[in-house]
């Protein structure tokens, strides 16, 4: 099973299973039953597979929310605290497609952002797996993340690494050589060896030496490349 980010600009709040506040042991769960993706009121939500929106609408304390099925492979999605949704019960989405805008309702919520789960489904009537697994049946999603928000091929286990890490989300043909090339004349720049985020800033963000340099840019630089942020594009993500 491959999963899409749901949104385009990733900052993990809360990953599966933390503790961070005692919400989820008065819920009678062992911890957090998914990923929290920090995400600035109106932010864009995108559906993360294939599927049939079997809810769309306000879900208790889970504040407006989707849940997208996938009666196929078993599995479904749910995305929480929304703003608004866009789509409605019954819709067929595809990967990709825009199903709402993140806030900050419902019950059990710190700020705004976006509390995405995932649950496996059984073979007859669709019902949760493993409900009492400590969770009400919710799995860690963090390695079916395979793609980013649009499509491209990401490396799972750093689906929550920033553009730049993962090379703004493109699929180039490496250049071995001058990557080392770029690599080495950093090293002299900065008297360290720079890491991967700095010499994909370079290579495929177009990015000088001297913004990469600057941490006042890093934010902008680890998630946007050169030319779309002098066309204007913005970070839309809380905490960055």
């Amino acid at each position: 099973m491959n999963l899409r980010l749901p949104l385009e600009q990733i900052k993990v709040n809360q990953p599966f299973g933390m503790n961070f506040v005692d919400f989820y042991k008065k819920l009678g769960m062992l911890g957090h039953n998914g990923v929290d993706f920090s995400a600035k009121i109106g932010t864009e939500c995108y559906a993360s597979h294939n599927g049939e929106v079997s809810w769309a609408g306000t879900d208790g304390d889970g504040g407006i929310s989707v849940t997208l099925i996938d009666k196929e492979n078993h599995f479904k999605t749910i995305y929480y605290h929304l703003e608004k949704v866009s789509c409605k019960i019954g819709d067929i989405v595809n990967a990709g497609d825009l199903i709402g805008y993140c806030d900050n309702t419902g019950k059990y919520t710190t700020g705004s952002h976006l509390h995405f789960g995932l649950k496996f489904l059984d073979d007859n009537n669709f019902n949760t797996l493993n409900y009492h697994n400590g969770y009400f049946g919710a799995v860690d999603p963090a390695p079916y993340f395979t793609m980013a928000y649009n499509g491209f091929q990401i490396g799972a286990k750093d689906y929550d690494k920033s553009k730049c890490y993962q090379r703004y989300y493109r699929i180039a043909k490496r250049n071995l050589a001058n990557e080392m090339k770029t690599a080495l004349y950093m090293a002299r720049r900065f008297k360290r060896l720079p890491n991967n985020e700095e010499i994909n800033a370079a290579i495929w963000g177009g990015w000088d030496i001297e913004t990469i340099e600057n941490p006042a840019m890093y934010s902008i630089w680890s998630n946007l490349k050169k030319d779309e942020y002098f066309k204007g594009k913005k970070i839309n993500v809380t905490g960055m």
